[in-house]
């Protein structure tokens, strides 16, 4: 599994606590399409699992994720990426490695433009709302890069409860949402991988 299709799948989800308990799919992508947008930053804290096959979960890691405009930062147990919206610095923690690339060579490099498309993208529809207020919303795209993603959502309390997320290559990543932040005040910096905090790391420019 690529570490960048799991980086914008996770940005992905950082909209969906704001989406309104309406019973149309579409409408519910519109709302979290608008309600990305209307904030400055937002800030995730997630555990989440992998399964190379679709089918069998790994352990499960805690994460941690920012996204303002088309900056972002998430981090995992094994590997950080940071962009600043032109960068993208992908940080491996253990090998003290940090390749360097340019933003403008990936696919998930803008994770706003990635929000602001779901409505043009990707087929949505409200599968299923049980007893307790729990919204099964599914979107699908056969010809993208994320086939199909299939979010929980608690109605109640307008909160994310989870996603299941399948990839192309058909493994699939399953996030839990734990807690949500807005508006935070981070640096410009913030959005940058520091060289000279980590003078044993490698940096490699691939740029």
């Amino acid at each position: 599994m690529r570490t960048k299709n799991i980086i914008a799948c996770l940005l992905l989800l950082f909209a969906a606590q704001v989406v309104s308990a309406q019973n149309n799919a579409d409408a519910l992508i519109r709302v979290l399409v608008d309600q990305i947008k209307s904030h400055k930053n937002v800030e995730m804290a997630f555990s989440y699992q992998l399964s190379p096959d679709g089918k069998t979960l790994g352990d499960s890691q805690k994460g941690h994720a920012w996204l303002q405009g088309e900056a972002y930062k998430v981090e995992m147990a094994e590997q950080q990426t940071i962009s600043d919206g032109k960068t993208i610095w992908s940080y491996l923690v253990d090998d003290e490695e940090v390749m360097v690339s340019n933003a403008s060579e990936g696919t998930d490099n803008t994770p706003l433009k990635l929000l602001t498309s779901l409505d043009k993208s990707y087929v949505a529809s409200l599968t299923n709302i049980d007893a307790q207020g729990i919204a099964s919303i599914e979107l699908a795209n056969p010809k993208g890069q994320y086939k199909h993603i299939t979010l929980k959502i608690n109605t109640k309390k307008t909160e994310l409860k989870s996603a299941d997320i399948y990839m192309e290559d058909g493994s699939k990543l399953v996030v839990n949402v734990e807690e949500m932040k807005y508006d935070q005040t981070l640096d410009d910096k913030f959005f940058t991988f520091d060289a000279k905090k980590h003078p044993k790391v490698d940096v490699i420019d691939m740029r």
